[in-house]
């Protein structure tokens, strides 16, 4: 063979070799600048505790596979332990669900009201078949889940029924579920109420206080220690004002219970401090015209109307005279919105004099009061029970004179 044939095979065996590791790293070139340019997204990283901005699945697992089963609604706060194959783990629902990192969101802890963890569960359970929606308070759509449930009611109210979901209350829709018999509980429901009505507070270790304080309605510290006392060490509960009237209607069933209230707003700072440090419940109604009700913010103070100027006495004819039982009906529906404007919206009433009628009455439920407490109350079985009228709710009346025994027949 001639060397120039010998020298063209060469050549040509070189630019076949040439062309080949050109191909090759031309295709790892362009694979590498397409994956420069078209980076990974960046993996999703969440703290334990976020949000949802928006709606989000959420799964279960079975055999490896991640299965949808139901889903959240927005503003939904969820606890998130650990993550596989892009999901994360949810902690704080009824059982092992997942959630993949979009449409959520880094949060504060938020912890729920568990108040309801005080009443009496009642004897029946709520019972779905296939899915579970759940609304909040307002109605608002919670979760919404698959599967079968049967879980113990908490709360009848119209038309729904709230159910312990999360460490919160949830409600259903009464159309979506059964309602089976199930012994939950073998605690009974407060047969009654007793409600106290407390006035002024002074400290009888302070002379002045002691002599400025000097009307039979004012209670002394020690007094007081002693009520509160008699209350935390015998395990009652204190329900607000909305769960009292739940308990009225029937909606909730109670353990034993007491209210506490307070009338007018003179004197009663000392009150409230001791209720602050027994960690009880309280309803002050503020006479608005006389006290600011911003001065008596407390987590365990509630305020509510007393009228605005209408505890003035003599106005009308029969006994002290407080004015609803005769002004104008304008008059009185202006002096109760504007009491209930300056507390910021209250719909629970205490008469001046503890005086009211039919009329009163009517005047109230058009101004859209739902609850009116008298006074004077002087028989142990005079307890607000359920049924009770809720425009004539009693109270015992505690004075200076009002002994231990006479307070422990109160509260029944």
């Amino acid at each position: 063979m001639k060397l120039s044939s010998k020298v063209s095979i060469i050549c040509m065996g070189i630019l076949i070799v040439s062309s080949l590791v050109f191909l090759a790293f031309k295709k790892d070139f362009f694979k590498y600048v397409t994956e420069k340019e078209q980076p990974k997204e960046p993996e999703i990283v969440l703290s334990n505790n976020v949000i949802s901005t928006e709606d989000v699945i959420l799964y279960t697992k079975n055999n490896d596979e991640f299965i949808e089963s139901g889903k959240i609604s927005k503003d939904v706060y969820l606890t998130l332990d650990g993550k596989e194959n892009n999901y994360f783990k949810v902690t704080n629902l009824d059982k092992e669900y997942y959630v993949k990192g979009e449409r959520l969101k880094d949060s504060e802890i938020i912890t729920y009201d568990t108040r309801y963890k005080n009443y009496i569960v009642f004897n029946q359970n709520i019972v779905t078949n296939d899915k579970l929606d759940l609304y909040d308070e307002n109605n608002n759509l919670v979760l919404s889940l698959n599967g079968e449930y049967s879980l113990p009611i908490y709360v009848k109210d119209n038309n729904r029924y709230g159910i312990e979901f999360v460490d919160r209350i949830l409600y259903v829709k009464a159309d979506s579920v059964n309602i089976i018999d199930n012994h939950n509980t073998d605690a009974v429901n407060t047969k009654g109420i007793g409600t106290l009505n407390y006035h002024f507070f002074y400290d009888d270790g302070v002379a002045e206080e002691r002599n400025d304080c000097n009307q039979e309605i004012c209670a002394s510290k020690t007094q007081f220690k002693e009520h509160l006392d008699y209350i935390k060490n015998n395990n009652f509960f204190t329900p607000t004002m909305k769960e009292l009237e739940m308990y009225i209607d029937g909606k909730i069933q109670l353990p034993k219970s007491v209210v506490i209230t307070i009338d007018d707003g003179w004197r009663v700072d000392l009150g409230i401090k001791m209720l602050e440090e027994y960690q009880l419940n309280a309803t002050l109604f503020v006479i608005t015209s006389w006290y600011d009700p911003q001065n008596f913010k407390s987590p365990y103070l509630e305020i509510h109307s007393h009228s605005d100027s209408m505890h003035d006495g003599g106005i009308c004819p029969t006994g002290q005279g407080g004015g609803i039982q005769c002004l104008p009906k304008e008059t009185i529906l202006n002096d109760l919105k504007t009491s209930s404007d300056k507390i910021g919206g209250s719909t629970v009433f205490c008469y001046p004099f503890y005086e009211y009628n039919d009329y009163s009455i009517s005047v109230l439920q058009e101004a859209g009061f739902t609850l009116a407490f008298a006074g004077e109350s002087s028989h142990s079985d005079n307890l607000i029970k359920v049924g009770s009228n809720k425009y004539k709710l009693p109270r015992f009346v505690v004075v200076d004179y009002t002994t231990m025994t006479d307070f422990a027949n109160y509260l029944g």
